[in-house]
């Protein structure tokens, strides 16, 4: 069962999955080659990701619902206001990220949640009280200045194989197959991919640059399942009788 970003408002975060991806292109083909051989080819190509932005939290519920519950419905790490699910990677990125941040330090951060508003409002804390305990809408690092994005998923397998006949009935089929023949980087794989949460540490939105990006490099897999994985080489003999 999925948790809704806003109980009183389901609806209220609208916004691109975070397995969505805007343009997805993939090609492939066999073909008959001189001396008996055959060639295949299958190649991938998918645009970024996306992931929301989040405010830190200290993953107590007690206390993070004066500081990252912005909407009052009881959830905490809420998306920043003005922004929803998916955000970063779409309407938000590595170049703009920053005068997002900037406008959330000047106009929410050090300010009461909904929850911090009700003690206020009925007289149990003051403003300042809740500012001096933490209990308001804490502020976030910027990015630094070559802060990456999140990043396309590029694959180019290649297979090469031969067959030989033995008789009537006897066929050997030796193959070799590359994958990811071009050993493309590739960064960012939904399991992988750089955080949304606000805490300004390599791997994060606002806290990535390029050589720090390498945390979020899709690793190699189980044998060679793992799309995006650095180039593997695969060698199989096939036997028909």
């Amino acid at each position: 069962m999925l948790q809704t970003a806003d109980n009183n408002s389901p609806g209220r975060y609208y916004g691109p999955s975070l397995l969505d991806r805007r343009n997805q292109i993939s090609f492939g083909g066999f073909a008959d080659v001189p001396l008996g051989f055959r060639l295949g080819v299958i190649a991938h190509f998918y645009s970024p990701l996306s992931s929301a932005i989040v405010a830190p939290a200290t993953g107590d519920p007690g206390v993070d619902m004066f500081q990252s519950d912005f909407t009052g419905d009881g959830t905490t790490q809420d998306p920043l206001p003005g922004t929803n699910v998916g955000s970063f990677g779409r309407s938000i990125n590595a170049s703009n990220i920053n005068a997002a941040l900037t406008k959330y330090n000047n106009t929410v951060a050090g300010n009461p949640t909904p929850a911090g508003q009700t003690l206020v409002s009925n007289g149990l804390f003051t403003t300042q009280q809740l500012v001096s305990l933490g209990a308001v809408a804490p502020s976030v690092a910027l990015a630094p200045p070559n802060q990456v994005n999140l990043s396309w998923l590029r694959a180019f397998d290649m297979t090469l194989g031969w067959e030989h006949k033995f008789g009537e009935h006897v066929r050997i089929r030796p193959q070799v197959g590359f994958y990811n023949l071009f050993n493309f980087a590739n960064f960012d794989s939904p399991t992988s991919m750089l955080s949304g949460l606000l805490n300004g540490s390599a791997g994060s939105i606002n806290g990535t640059t390029p050589p720090d990006h390498f945390v979020n490099r899709v690793g190699v897999g189980t044998g060679v399942y793992t799309l995006g994985s650095p180039r593997q080489t695969e060698f199989t003999l096939k036997i028909d009788f």
